[in-house]
């Protein structure tokens, strides 16, 4: 089989992009990625010791160190799995899904990765969706409504698409970031309902006022109280602008592994007329989706996580 091109021609833009470069800054991303995790539950720790106790500031940063080291080794190891019992996506079987187990092996060969583990969803909303931490632990999963709807070539497009999310490394970066957002929800929550309920502070802050502390313990809590409310929108707004342009290139490398653009057209315009029963996900996994499950956010929409189909499907027809 021809050899797949390291360089993709964005068909909007003219602009050439080269694979290697676009994995290798998926890996770095990844890495800087897990060390602003670091950084930003250390400053947490900071700031809670100097709001409830500034003589034990060193334990409060050694614990949100250890936290953060906890949400990177998640992220990295069992991001995947997380995303498949959102989904719930159970593995597929050579007796029941020997077409798409096929279709799967045949591609992988012509992506010159490793063949993924194979995942079905069973619902009739036609989706799919790429998981793993790199080529050699990637999965694929697919509803039982996509199987049903698109033919042969049609299938073959989405699941090149997905595959293209392994090969360049995509899937890395977007489960990190996702796992991100989470944990940071996560550690807002437990703080706002330590406040709520008098857990934090309260011996300590009648202390630090009798010793003019106070002012310090306010501007604390004011700069806790910003960056647990700015971090989540932040990494989220991140999270949506990179996995738009991720989805144009997996495009555009699905179409050259399976040589047909237009297999990918039409699997496209049939996601986009389908009016059945929507895929219910969390929302910290939909940008992951082959399109977002929910159908009125694959719009041009400052929260949308998937460009617009139609833009999709005018790209690939121009190559």
């Amino acid at each position: 089989m021809e050899k797949l091109p390291n360089v993709i021609t964005d068909q909007a833009t003219g602009q050439r992009i080269s694979l290697l470069d676009w994995k290798a800054a998926n890996v770095r991303s990844s890495y800087v990625l897990g060390f602003f995790v670091f950084i930003f539950f250390a400053l947490i720790g900071y700031l809670l010791s100097v709001a409830i106790d500034p003589s034990a500031a060193v334990l409060y940063v050694v614990i949100a160190l250890v936290i953060a080291a906890f949400q990177n080794v998640v992220g990295f190891w069992f991001s995947d799995q997380i995303a498949l019992a959102a989904s719930g996506a159970r593995p597929a079987t050579l007796e029941e899904n020997r077409y798409l187990v096929n279709i799967t092996e045949a591609l992988a060969i012509g992506a010159g990765v490793p063949a993924p583990k194979i995942y079905v969803i069973d619902s009739p909303a036609p989706n799919a969706f790429a998981t793993g931490r790199n080529p050699e632990h990637g999965t694929i999963a697919v509803s039982q409504g996509l199987l049903e709807i698109l033919d042969r070539q049609e299938l073959e497009g989405v699941v090149a698409h997905e595959m293209a999310h392994i090969k360049n490394f995509d899937i890395l970066f977007m489960t990190m970031l996702a796992a991100t957002v989470g944990a940071i929800i996560v550690l807002r929550d437990l703080i706002t309902h330590g406040w709520r309920y008098g857990g934090f502070g309260g011996g300590s802050r009648r202390r630090d006022n009798r010793d003019g502390g106070g002012q310090a313990q306010a501007i604390a809590y004011l700069l806790l109280i910003a960056l647990l409310i700015l971090a989540p929108i932040l990494t989220t707004l991140l999270r949506l602008a990179v996995s738009r342009k991720r989805e144009f290139l997996a495009d555009a490398t699905g179409a050259y592994i399976t040589r047909n653009p237009e297999g990918l057209a039409r699997a496209l315009e049939k996601l986009r007329d389908y009016n059945g029963p929507k895929l219910n996900v969390s929302e910290g996994v939909q940008h992951m989706f082959f399109t977002n499950p929910v159908k009125n956010l694959n719009a041009n929409a400052m929260f949308a996580t998937h460009p617009p189909i139609q833009e999709r499907i005018d790209r690939l027809r121009r190559m």
